[in-house]
């Protein structure tokens, strides 16, 4: 008998097992839990208040959802989306709240149950003062060639302004800072979703909206919670629940809670 062979041979199988380990993605061990993905700081939806508890519109309907499917409610605060879908996609934790919106591509590699928010088809564009009569929609931007709109960098809005080659794109890290930013003539105008824009008018009465139809690829159909396509049990089980928390009103009570309403 060849004790090296057998060794190395054992070895290669040994190694083998381990990679293998590691590799397979690893999978939540209590099915009596229902683990949810979110990102703090994202006030009202998610965030962590003094104590260091997390606090916020999704939390109250994910310990909601848990406690009528009897399950032990676990957040777990992933910091990016891009990390929400990343532990969703190897089964570390059941679902994604966090504030997201239902677009026809997630709907296409996720189950996307709705809870909250109105649909979206359009943008609005923010004037301080008076729309330039010359201005019914995007494509009147290309005679304003020195003309700068400002928008939310990293949001869907500034994706969508991608599309426009003749724009003059200025991302801006805040809301506070588009207004700032319109209000002394810096920009031409700014692009914001129309729950946003509605709040930032009442806050200033002196800004004038402007709506612009979306194409299919950047409609959004309210928020959902995401969960894996191949999770069809659960999300039977959360469908249900959320259906039972809209009629019974208390998804309504929990939106004027943590003020959702426009």
């Amino acid at each position: 008998m060849n004790t090296g062979k057998t060794f190395i041979g054992i070895s290669i199988v040994i190694v083998g097992l381990l990679l293998a380990m590691m590799m397979r993605s690893p999978q939540k061990e209590n099915n009596n839990q229902f683990v949810v993905g979110m990102m703090s700081g994202w006030a009202p939806f998610m965030s962590i208040n003094s104590e260091g508890q997390y606090v916020g519109f999704d939390v109250d309907v994910a310990q909601e959802i848990a406690k009528r499917m009897n399950k032990e409610l676990i957040v777990q605060d992933l910091g990016a989306l891009a990390s929400c879908f990343v532990a969703l996609e190897q089964g570390k934790i059941d679902a994604i709240m966090s504030d997201l919106d239902i677009t026809e591509k997630r709907r296409n590699m996720l189950n996307m149950i709705y809870y909250t928010g109105d649909d979206t088809t359009s943008f609005d564009l923010v004037f301080w003062g008076n729309i330039p009569k010359e201005i019914k929609s995007m494509e009147d931007l290309r005679n304003f060639s020195d003309a700068v709109i400002c928008v939310e960098s990293g949001s869907a809005q500034e994706k969508f302004l991608d599309n426009y080659d003749f724009v003059n794109k200025k991302r801006m890290n805040s809301l506070v800072d588009i207004v700032l930013d319109l209000r002394f003539g810096k920009s031409l105008a700014a692009i914001v979703e129309p729950r946003i824009a509605a709040r930032l008018k009442r806050q200033n009465p002196e800004l004038q909206l402007l709506p612009v139809q979306l194409p299919p690829a950047f409609q959004v159909f309210g928020c959902g919670i995401a969960i894996n396509k191949n999770n069809s049990g659960l999300t039977d089980d959360v469908t249900r629940v959320v259906a039972e928390m809209i009629a019974d009103k208390t998804m309504k009570k929990l939106e004027q809670k943590w003020q959702l309403e426009e």
